[in-house]
């Protein structure tokens, strides 16, 4: 493992590294000013296939071409995951967070930021309440998608050549699929597709859903 970094007050930054039951622990802590630069920039490299979990009050957190088991969480600070292969759980209560051309088992919480997944493959589960969910990309066999938001809105934009079957649901939100072979109306939309194909699945309460193929 390598940790590089810096801080815009040395004087205010806390850092400590520890070893506990085989596991590297990480805290830093900065007690000084905010200010619209970040104060702490820390970058850690580790090998692949290691449990690597990240937690942060305010900071943002970016991970990238990594495989194994991530867990990522911050109260307010934005989350990206890129490249990233495995076990992939975000969980954001203000920010954003995004899933850029990564695969696995993906879970994605939020409270009130933006949820984006961008070429995301595998079985996915995006829960928000008053967030707005995208997704861009291809949904093929063996992908198994669901997006949930109370009052957020979810767009989801397919590639020409995804193949999958389709479930929408909202209470009081309007729903526009426009999917070939797919029966739909303002609160529902379904597609059956044959065996072997993906599946997408969609809720909301409140929340509008826009369901269409990129040109």
């Amino acid at each position: 493992m390598h940790v590089d970094g810096q801080t815009l007050s040395p004087d205010e930054t806390e850092y400590n590294v520890t070893t506990v039951n085989n596991q590297i622990q990480i805290i830093v802590s900065y007690k000084g000013r905010q200010s619209s630069n970040p104060a702490v920039h820390l970058e850690v490299s580790i090998p692949n296939n290691i449990a690597l979990t990240i937690e942060t009050d305010s900071a943002s957190i970016a991970v990238r071409e990594y495989t194994g088991e991530l867990e990522a969480a911050s109260v307010s600070g934005n989350i990206l995951v890129e490249d990233v292969y495995g076990d992939i759980t975000m969980r954001s209560n203000r920010g954003d967070a995004i899933v850029q051309n990564s695969a696995g088992t993906i879970s994605m919480v939020g409270n009130y930021g933006l949820l984006i997944l961008d070429n995301a493959r595998g079985h996915i589960g995006v829960s928000t309440i008053m967030g707005n969910v995208v997704f861009n990309g291809s949904i093929l066999m063996g992908d198994d998608v669901r997006l949930e938001t109370d009052h957020g809105s979810v767009s989801v934009h397919l590639s020409a050549n995804s193949a999958l079957g389709i479930q929408v649901r909202s209470t009081s939100g309007d729903v526009v699929c426009m999917m070939p072979h797919a029966v739909s109306s303002t609160r529902t939309c379904d597609r059956e597709t044959n065996s072997g194909g993906g599946r997408l699945s969609i809720r909301t309460v409140s929340g509008a859903v826009t369901v269409q193929l990129l040109p």
